[in-house]
């Protein structure tokens, strides 16, 4: 059994122990003294499990211990829940103890998170760099990591990027894609209809529930944002040409670096044959209208928001698809 599997199978095994020790403790309240009960109970609950999932998931996987703070509120919750007050037995005492213990924890990682993103940031100017080497320490999972991080970068190009120049590197030349098949005309479209179409939709669902009102509201407010945030993301993100390797982005959605002498090709039409499966080839172009596409000799691993994928043929849309073409044959000569 692999290193992985046998993690994950530790995981569940601890889950499905946890839980049954949860209902056991819930359900044998009645048979224990209450003495006993009261300051047993807890322990358990508080202190043990907490502790067994700390030895058991948190550290073998090298997880942040900020795991760990979750399990001794659902063991507080269920403690709680058992005795019938928060006020019976060592409950009282245990919580003095406890929250200290917890605000020095999360303190500790909150230090250690400022600096592994004050590590990446200094790296260079990608933000979803930064946020994904932060997510990838808390989350230990790269697919986990990159949808933070690509949620994170949303809401920074929404908001905090719109006086900073593109993501370009000294000696390379960029090109952009934001306006290439309309994309940024449909931007501009929405933004004009979304506000009338928001407190429409708001006025109108109101009359039945507020709440509902609401929410979908908010959820718009919500989708407003990431819309943005994508589109100012395909601005500052273009793709780029320098040394001996081009960069390829495409908003938060993609991104590869491909040795210039790792290139086939580079054609305007999507291409067949040479064995190509459809697994091979990766889609980026607007609305799926790919103006250029770029084929490797061997596959390459590609980045996107589920995670690392790999491809022999990548599609783009690019403002300048023809000078995309050029400049990359001249930096192969």
């Amino acid at each position: 059994m692999s290193t992985a599997r046998s993690r994950r199978a530790a995981l569940v095994a601890f889950c499905v122990v946890a839980c049954a020790l949860y209902v056991y403790g819930v359900a044998s309240t009645g048979c224990i003294p209450r003495a006993v009960e009261g300051i047993a109970l807890p322990l358990d609950f508080m202190v043990g499990i907490p502790a067994g999932f700390y030895l058991m998931v948190v550290r073998p996987r090298r997880l942040t211990s900020l795991c760990v703070i979750p399990v001794i509120w659902i063991g507080y919750g269920l403690s709680v829940f058992a005795l019938g007050s928060p006020e019976v037995g060592a409950l009282p005492w245990l919580l003095c103890v406890l929250v200290p213990v917890e605000v020095a924890i999360a303190a500790r990682e909150c230090l250690k998170v400022a600096h592994i993103y004050r590590v990446a940031k200094a790296k260079g100017p990608d933000p979803m760099v930064w946020f994904t080497e932060t997510m990838r320490y808390l989350v230990r999972h790269d697919t986990a990591a990159h949808l933070a991080a690509a949620e994170l970068s949303v809401w920074h190009y929404a908001l905090l990027s719109w006086r900073r120049a593109p993501y370009v590197l000294s000696g390379e030349k960029a090109f952009s894609y934001h306006n290439a098949g309309g994309y940024l005309n449909m931007m501009l479209g929405l933004a004009l209809a979304f506000p009338v179409e928001i407190v429409g939709v708001h006025l109108l669902v109101a009359q039945w529930s507020v709440a509902a009102a609401c929410a979908i509201t908010a959820l718009s407010v919500y989708a407003v944002v990431w819309l943005a945030g994508d589109a100012r993301a395909r601005v500052m993100r273009p793709v780029a040409i320098g040394g001996d390797c081009m960069r390829l982005e495409c908003g938060i959605q993609m991104e590869a670096r491909i040795p210039l002498a790792a290139v086939r090709e580079v054609t305007f039409t999507e291409p067949t044959g040479d064995g190509l499966a459809k697994g091979d080839k990766l889609n980026f172009g607007t609305f799926y209208q790919a103006n250029i596409w770029i084929a490797v000799k061997q596959p390459i691993a590609v980045r996107t928001m589920l995670g690392e994928k790999r491809a022999r043929v990548i599609g783009l849309s690019l403002d300048d698809p023809q000078g995309f073409a050029k400049a990359l044959a001249a930096a192969n000569h």
